[in-house]
């Protein structure tokens, strides 16, 4: 189907329009509109401009003819800082696990309240400011999001109770999970379609180092000086960002043009072309104006249900494995006989090399996103078979390493991948559905995990998460959807294929 046509008419055949119809206004009275049918029934901005003398240029063409430069690396750094805020912080209640239960006698199964209660929260915080970016703006949400972080991130560390540090860690969740949703949109709607796949994987890089950070910490301030003064340490990294935001101040200019504010955007993408000391192409740039933003149940019309569906089910068994695996990492080590947080900081320090291998392999002379993500679903779970069966323990901790190589840039391509197959009137939209189905596995995977930790059985940990990453690599196959050097889409409705249209590339 080209543009054109998705403009005229569903792609299932529920509705069409005439070109030739005469648009007489009717004498009956006007039947009211689904949103899915007034955007189907509008024609595209594009096809708007196509008689006009003056040279159209989309946004995405301005953009990469601005090119990257100066101001495309401070909003590098300010993304990246902030991924790299979300991963210190999430990751704190992974080594509290010891010294928690030690300081209020806790089991397993008390403990497994605080990451219970962080996912609830963090499914929150993630629709909230996920919608709000798509009807508001990106840069609101934003500074809200890292402020939550700021304040609950220091207030955890003067926990006077098990109770209360639950509730507080609950509440950094709210601002992590809001940064997830609006941080990676954010930095998307500013690349060039060239190596914008590397751009965005460099991202979860700085978040891998925010993992880094955090391991480090524990490796250093929990033996010495306790549990407190590791969680102070791992809100620093929200408070730097927090001033960084307030110096890099920029609204998308995508999120302008498709809200109506032309104006703003123009201003900004002659502040980034003077800052990059470049010229914006002449002539007159558009972009779809959509005024139906941030709706969740969009996601879910025939153009956008099928990816809706599978990107779910992958996103879910990733979150699934991955702190399936991670969350009850360090005693599993431990009871191996090995340096738990000397282990985690070396396999912290393991995913970077990965993530380094995915900003290559992600591009379109490479493998792309699909491949990619088949290529290291698929050795994740091989990696962890292996670990589950090897004997010696001094094995295990090299092969576990090697499981995060593969397992964390999954992390990264997803990121990259998933605000690009929505339209931008949906994309934050859909980073926050992405970041409720990840905290879903957050609620249940401590339980399981707490389970499979009292089992005899030493291989049954690894193996039952291996299946995950199985289930992943399957699911992979269904997608079909490529946006490597792809253009983004602004509407629904117009400039990509629906959904229905793209099984028979499967």
């Amino acid at each position: 189907m080209t543009t054109g046509d998705s403009d005229i008419g569903l792609a299932n055949g529920v509705m069409t329009t005439s070109p030739d119809e005469p648009s007489s206004p009717s004498k009956e009275p006007m039947q009211p509109f689904t949103p899915e049918d007034e955007i189907e029934s509008e024609t595209c901005l594009l096809q708007d401009h196509e008689d006009k003398d003056k040279k159209i240029i989309h946004l995405d063409d301005a953009l990469s003819q601005i090119k990257f430069g100066l101001f495309h690396i401070k909003m590098l750094i300010l993304a990246g800082g902030g991924y790299f805020a979300v991963c210190s912080e999430i990751l704190v209640f992974v080594f509290l696990s010891e010294p928690v239960k030690k300081e209020w006698n806790l089991n397993h199964y008390d403990f497994a309240w605080l990451p219970f209660f962080s996912g609830v929260c963090g499914i929150v915080g993630g629709y909230v400011f996920g919608v709000l970016s798509d009807r508001i703006g990106r840069q609101i949400p934003f500074i809200v999001s890292i402020s939550v972080c700021c304040v609950f991130g220091v207030a955890s560390a003067f926990a006077p109770s098990y109770i209360l540090l639950v509730i507080l860690r609950s509440l950094v969740s709210v601002g992590t999970g809001g940064l997830e949703s609006v941080d990676f949109v954010l930095l998307l709607e500013f690349l060039p379609k060239r190596n914008r796949g590397s751009y965005m994987v460099f991202i979860t890089f700085c978040g891998a180092l925010g993992a880094v950070a955090a391991g480090g910490f524990a490796w250093l301030i929990l033996p010495r000086f306790g549990w407190r003064w590791f969680v102070g340490a791992c809100a620093v990294p929200s408070i730097i960002v927090f001033i960084l935001r307030f110096i890099v101040r920029t609204e998308s200019p995508r999120y302008l043009m498709i809200s109506g504010q032309k104006e703003k955007a123009m201003k900004v993408l002659k502040n980034i072309a003077t800052q990059n000391k470049t010229e914006l192409p002449e002539g007159e740039i558009i972009c779809p104006v959509s005024t139906a933003r941030g709706r969740i149940q969009d996601l879910f019309s025939p153009e956008l249900r099928r990816r809706t569906l599978f990107m779910s089910l992958i996103w879910f068994f990733q979150s699934t494995g991955y702190w399936g695996v991670t969350i009850y990492l360090p005693e599993y080590m431990n009871s191996l006989g090995v340096n738990s947080y000397m282990n985690m900081f070396t396999i912290f320090i393991g995913e970077l090399p990965g993530i380094a291998l995915a900003m290559i392999v992600i591009e379109r002379h490479m493998l792309g996103r699909i491949n990619s993500l088949k290529f290291f679903s698929f050795f994740t779970g091989a990696s962890l078979l292996v670990f589950a069966f090897v004997p010696l323990e001094s094995i295990k901790a090299a092969l576990v390493v090697v499981c995060y190589f593969f397992m964390v840039p999954i992390y990264s391509i997803l990121n990259a991948f998933t605000p690009e197959i929505y339209p931008t009137d949906v994309r934050s939209t859909a980073m926050a559905w992405a970041n409720i189905v990840i905290e879903i596995p957050g609620l249940i995977t401590p339980f399981i995990g707490a389970m499979l930790l009292s089992s005899d059985i030493v291989w049954l940990y690894p193996v039952t998460w291996t299946a995950c990453f199985l289930l992943q690599f399957i699911f992979c196959f269904f997608v079909g959807v490529e946006t490597a050097g792809e253009e983004l889409n602004d509407r629904k409705g117009c400039g990509k294929q629906p959904d229905s249209h793209v099984s028979s590339t499967v």
